[in-house]
């Protein structure tokens, strides 16, 4: 079972960050720019996420997705995740999120991604 979290603020405790009430699907963390080092090593740069909703249902399902992220009066906002690594590991994160463009087709919001850049590792 998913337990994707967030709150706006930096660095808050796992413990303030809010549950997202309709948990989203995620392919994990990822990264614009990967570098292979000289000793073998690699270096992720540009760590990003995405949370995606098939379908959302209504304007009350969208405000509580966009709420926790304070995207509900502002287009983007620095806040504290809780979300899944590239091995599916939760962990929190500092970074960027911003809102989605709208979508609203046959009467719900489809293929919404809620994108948040500029990740920064906490625990």
């Amino acid at each position: 079972m998913s337990d994707y979290r967030a709150a706006v603020g930096s660095s808050l405790a796992l413990a303030s960050l809010t549950k997202i009430p309709l948990q989203p699907f995620s392919p994990g963390v990822k990264a614009t720019r990967r570098v292979s080092m000289g000793d073998g090593s690699v270096l992720d740069q540009g760590l990003y996420v995405d949370w995606i909703y098939s379908v959302i249902e209504d304007s009350t399902q969208l405000l509580g997705v966009l709420t926790p992220l304070g995207l509900h009066n502002a287009k983007f906002a620095k806040v504290t995740i809780y979300t899944r690594d590239d091995l599916y590991v939760y962990h929190r994160y500092n970074g960027t999120a911003r809102r989605p463009e709208s979508s609203w087709e046959n009467y719900f919001a489809r293929e919404v991604v809620i994108r948040i850049t500029n990740l920064e590792f906490i625990s």
